[in-house]
C-alpha cells in the first residue's frame, strides 16, 4: 500500500513539474491557437492549417531544446520532444480527448504536422514552409532519390541518383512517406494464410463504403441498374456486415483502436489516458 502511494505521489510530482515547465515555453501560445484551428478544420482547409501547426511545433521543439541545453539530458526530458510526447502535449493544450469524441481529421493533421516539424528541425535545408502561402517544399533529391534516364538508341531506361537540390512544392499527403524514408522503423512481417487479405483490407473497406453509397443512391432514384450491383449473396454479406458492425465484438475493436497503437518500433503500446 505504501509503495502504491509512493508511486502516485511520484506521478503527481512529475505532472506538476511538467506543467511548470510548459508554462515557461512561450511558443505554446501560437501552438495552442493553431491547434484550435485544426480542431475546426475540414478536408478542404487541411492544406492551410497543417503548415501553420507544423511551424508552431517546430518553434516549440527548438525552444524546448534551448531550455534543456544547459541541463543534464535525461530520458524523461527527451520524451518531451519525442513524437509521442509532442502529440500528447498538443492534445492536452486544446483538451482533446480521443476516448470521448474522436476526430480523425484532427489527429491526422497533428500527426503530419509533427512529422513535418521534426524533419524541418533535423533537415532544415531539405524542407521548407512558406508562411505566406502555406506551401510545403521538399528538396528534389529527397522527394525522388532516383530518377529514370532514357538510354539513347534503346527502349529501356535506367535509374540514376537524383542530385537536384531545388525545392519543390508537395501535397501534405507526401509527408508520411517522407517521414518513413527519413526515420525507417522495423516492419512487422505477417506470415499467416490471411496475409494477402490483411494487405488489401483498407482498400476493400474503402471500396465497400463507396459501393454502398452508390447502392443507396440508385435505390433512392429507383434506378434499374441497382440490380446489376447486388444479388442474394451480396445482401446476405451486407446483413452479416451490419450485424458485425453493431455487435459487442466491433465495440471491442473500436476500444482497442483507441486504447492502443503501434510504437515507432512496430510494437504494441498502451496510450496514456
Amino acid at each position: 500500500m505504501k509503495k502504491e502511494k509512493s508511486q502516485n505521489n511520484k506521478t503527481i510530482l512529475e505532472i506538476k513539474e511538467n506543467q511548470d515547465f510548459q508554462e515557461k515555453i512561450k511558443s505554446n501560445k501560437d501552438l495552442k491557437e493553431n491547434l484550435k484551428l485544426g480542431l475546426k478544420q475540414t478536408t478542404t482547409t487541411t492544406r492551410e492549417v497543417l503548415p501553420k501547426v507544423a511551424i508552431s511545433v517546430e518553434k516549440y521543439i527548438n525552444e524546448v531544446k534551448s531550455v534543456l541545453k544547459s541541463k543534464t539530458k535525461t530520458d524523461e526530458m527527451m520524451k518531451v520532444i519525442s513524437s509521442k510526447g509532442i502529440t500528447t502535449h498538443c492534445y492536452s493544450l486544446v483538451e482533446y480527448d480521443r476516448k470521448k469524441e474522436r476526430n480523425d481529421l484532427f489527429e491526422k493533421l497533428v500527426s503530419r504536422a509533427i512529422r513535418l516539424a521534426i524533419m524541418r528541425v533535423d533537415f532544415p535545408q531539405e524542407f521548407s514552409i512558406d508562411e505566406n502561402t502555406n506551401e510545403v517544399f521538399v528538396m528534389s533529391k529527397v522527394l525522388e532519390p532516383k530518377i529514370p534516364i532514357k538510354i539513347k538508341g534503346s527502349k529501356t531506361t535506367k535509374l540514376v541518383p537524383n542530385n537536384d537540390e531545388n525545392l519543390l512544392p508537395i501535397t501534405t499527403y507526401t509527408i508520411d512517406n517522407l517521414y518513413k524514408q527519413k526515420y525507417p522503423t522495423a516492419t512487422r512481417n505477417t506470415k499467416t494464410k490471411d496475409s494477402k487479405l490483411e494487405s488489401l483490407f483498407k482498400a476493400n473497406v474503402k471500396n465497400t463504403l463507396q459501393g454502398l453509397k452508390v447502392l443507396i443512391s440508385k435505390a433512392s432514384k429507383k434506378d434499374v441498374k441497382f440490380f446489376d450491383l447486388v444479388d442474394e449473396d451480396t445482401f446476405e454479406n451486407l446483413a452479416e456486415l451490419n450485424n458485425l458492425l453493431n455487435s459487442k465484438d466491433f465495440e471491442n475493436v473500436r476500444s482497442f483502436s483507441v486504447e492502443y497503437r503501434p510504437d515507432f518500433n512496430g510494437k504494441l503500446e498502451k496510450i496514456a489516458s
